[in-house]
């Protein structure tokens, strides 16, 4: 039975409206599209990588697992803090997790677990900060194996996303932008109220909620996909993840140039390549690993296209991204 959520936004809440990145995130969410992967079919060339992981296949229970693969409902929500800027780091997150305060630790677990804690965690309701370095020590191991060879790629897309959607608010408003990110998603500017349709839920505890001037943070996420995720309970600042966009060209190891074939006359075959994959903005360096060019030879290439007006350059924090123009938008109408 579906249920909706409702979020009101005050005029506060729109101006601290914000993306972040989260690697902590990703690897959660990682975890849970391991232990469940035939609802997450997109992901199928990393599943069948890592699927055989020892966090899930080691000898016995941890509190690692059970922390982030055991629910059945949602996480706890201190795994999760809310990431405040676009250049977030793993560690910083981390760092975050270990510092929970041990009544956040166990109010949070007698929420999500209720009387039917598994019992690698019940050392971490006795000793929350002793066992925390554990817990922390499991993921750090497990981002290592699993997440850390493919994060350029992940978060060359993550970033290109908070282009498209930044530039979309200013181009297109709120609502435009909400819509966008997801078909769950829908805004009335005229309330301020944020819609979110629960397609699986029987019903909410809070269906309606006030953010009270915190703000909202959006956070594109890869291994979210194809669910929104909210979270707005304190003492975290508001957050919605959402699917990242292109996201089904993640794993792609090499360019599909089908769309480019009829501009490779004009442009040649390796700049209609790009410039058909900078449907969603990209960075070189990502532009590099999809289609096995060399770092060097796709810059060279992505400055004549600028010279000809078809893309252009913007940067988002330590990162340049290309985008097409609409002068490049133009030629695939």
């Amino acid at each position: 039975m579906a249920s909706t959520l409702t979020l009101t936004l005050s005029t506060a809440d729109l101006s601290q409206l914000r993306w972040a990145m989260s690697p902590a995130w990703e690897l959660l969410a990682s975890i849970r599209t391991l232990t469940h992967p035939t609802s997450h079919a997109i992901h199928m060339p990393w599943l069948s990588d890592h699927r055989h992981d020892q966090l899930l296949t080691g000898p016995g229970p941890s509190a690692a697992y059970d922390l982030t693969a055991a629910p059945t409902r949602h996480l706890p929500g201190f795994l999760a803090p809310s990431p405040l800027s676009p250049l977030t780091a793993l560690d910083d997150e981390l760092d975050e997790v270990r510092r929970t305060p041990a009544h956040v630790v166990r109010r949070d677990l007698a929420e999500v677990f209720g009387g039917e804690l598994p019992v690698s965690l019940t050392r971490l309701v006795r000793a929350p900060h002793q066992e925390m370095e554990t817990v922390v020590v499991d993921l750090r191991r497990y981002w290592q194996r699993t997440l850390a060879p493919t994060w350029p790629r992940i978060r060359a897309l993550l970033e290109s996303d908070i282009h498209y959607r930044a530039r979309s608010l200013t181009e297109r408003g709120p609502a435009a932008m909400f819509a966008d990110i997801h078909p769950d998603l829908t805004f009335d500017q005229a309330t301020g109220t944020l819609r979110i349709a629960r397609r699986r839920a029987a019903g909410l505890l809070h269906p309606h909620r006030s953010l009270e001037g915190r703000g909202l943070v959006l956070v594109p996420s890869a291994f979210a996909w194809p669910k929104l995720y909210i979270k707005t309970s304190a003492p975290w600042i508001p957050v919605i993840r959402y699917p990242v966009r292109g996201i089904g060209t993640l794993w792609e190891s090499s360019a599909a140039a089908a769309d480019s074939a009829d501009l490779a006359p004009a442009l040649g075959a390796t700049r209609a390549m790009l410039l058909d994959l900078l449907e969603t903005p990209a960075a070189t360096l990502e532009l590099a690993n999809r289609t096995g060019l060399a770092p060097g030879g796709v810059s060279a290439h992505l400055h004549k296209l600028a010279q000809a007006g078809l893309v252009a350059p913007h940067r988002t924090g330590r990162i340049v991204l290309y985008a097409r123009t609409a002068r490049g938008e133009a030629l695939y109408r």
